[in-house]
């Protein structure tokens, strides 16, 4: 019998459904490996802040046992300290990067540069040399707070995000428990292997794409396409994610295009207008309520002082004050922030916006439920 030849029918949904089942599990894959680029580094952070509670003591020994001029107390103070301090440019520097540049340039010079310091980490003869390696690792803190918390967000699906962004908080105290262990039984200069290897793996993100957000920003609409397919596929919730981060981006790029170039008496209106919007402060406030709740709690001042504060305890109420303000900035974190979980970022952005300012077409409702169902 003549074999039948169906290649002029075919059933689009199932073709879907077929691919989608086939390749299902490699955008998840390719997600979990940008997404472990960023967490090791954040691993690395913790390695950094871990590594002063440990050798600090051991140089005070060596000191005692080769008869050489111990390590003053304020040079003590600033090794704990001087990580913070550094930052500072940096968390200006990056987010200026991460605009014009992406994600991915940002991710690697923090990557070299991480490297770079614990080289001198591991080469040091003297607390000198361990401060210059915690001056270049400021712009390690600072990507925590810039380029790392952007890829994690902007690479990931909504349904994968929030499990990959509890891994990123768990990890840094994971650096800095091993920081801890490894200085306790061995030599602290072992702290800078692991980093290397870190450094190394997460160097690897040359080969990852770039933010689809970023290129969208940037009108490379073609190439935003073929980021976001290769991050998370071609099923039907990815499609409607992409079509909603084009169609919000070719809105803003139209207005930012029909808008006359202000001149300079006129700049002062245009950032009234910028500071005034509810998508600007909102999202800003929450941002500083929940780094306030991160520092004041207390928990970067335990890790780095653990030894200390352990053997000097009193009844001062440091920690008394470290319950009280983190207590306040959780419940304004829980009275103002949104749920996000399964919702994309055009959505959480268009939660943050004017009413009048969200294309009903553009948009989906922020508070509804998801109407999609999986169909394979």
């Amino acid at each position: 019998m003549d074999k039948c030849n169906y290649e002029g029918v075919k059933n689009d949904d199932t073709e879907e459904c077929t691919t989608h089942m086939k390749y299902s599990w490699q955008p998840f894959l390719r997600q979990l490996y940008v997404c472990t680029l960023c967490t090791s580094i954040y691993f690395v952070l913790g390695l950094c802040f871990g590594a002063p509670t440990v050798y600090i003591p051991q140089l005070r020994k060596e000191a005692k046992l080769n008869l050489t001029e111990p390590m003053t107390a304020e040079m003590e103070s600033w090794l704990s300290s001087i990580l913070g301090y550094t930052s500072m440019p940096w968390v200006i520097i990056l987010p200026i990067l991460v605009r014009y540049v992406g994600r991915k340039i940002p991710f690697l010079l923090v990557t070299v540069l991480t490297f770079v310091s614990f080289i001198i980490f591991y080469c040091s003869t003297n607390a000198m040399h361990l401060l210059i390696s915690e001056i270049i690792q400021g712009i390690t803190l600072a990507s925590n707070l810039t380029v790392l918390i952007c890829i994690i967000v902007e690479y990931s699906s909504p349904r994968y995000r929030g499990v990959l962004m509890m891994i990123e908080s768990s990890i840094f105290f994971w650096g800095v428990w091993i920081a801890n262990v490894t200085g306790t039984f061995s030599h602290w200069r072992n702290i800078a292997i692991i980093a290397f290897v870190c450094c190394t793996y997460s160097m690897t993100a040359i080969i990852m794409p770039e933010s689809p957000s970023w290129l969208a920003m940037m009108g490379r609409f073609d190439e935003c396409a073929a980021a976001h397919h290769w991050l998370k596929g071609y099923d039907k919730e990815s499609e409607d994610e992409l079509e909603s981060l084009i169609k919000s981006q070719k809105e803003y790029l139209k207005k930012c295009a029909d808008r006359k170039k202000p001149k300079s008496f006129c700049q002062f209106d245009v950032i009234k207008e910028t500071v005034t919007n509810k998508g600007f402060y909102k999202p800003l406030l929450l941002s500083m309520a929940v780094m306030s709740l991160y520092h004041f709690s207390g928990k970067l001042v335990c890790s780095m002082y653990a030894v200390d504060l352990i053997s000097q305890i009193t009844d001062k109420g440091a920690f008394l004050f470290y319950g009280i303000s983190a207590s306040i900035f959780a419940f304004i974190l829980y009275i103002y922030l949104p749920e996000t979980k399964d919702k994309t970022l055009q959505e959480i952005e268009n939660y943050f916006k004017e009413a009048e300012e969200v294309d009903e077409d553009a948009s989906k409702s922020f508070i509804s439920s998801r109407e999609h169902v999986k169909e394979c």
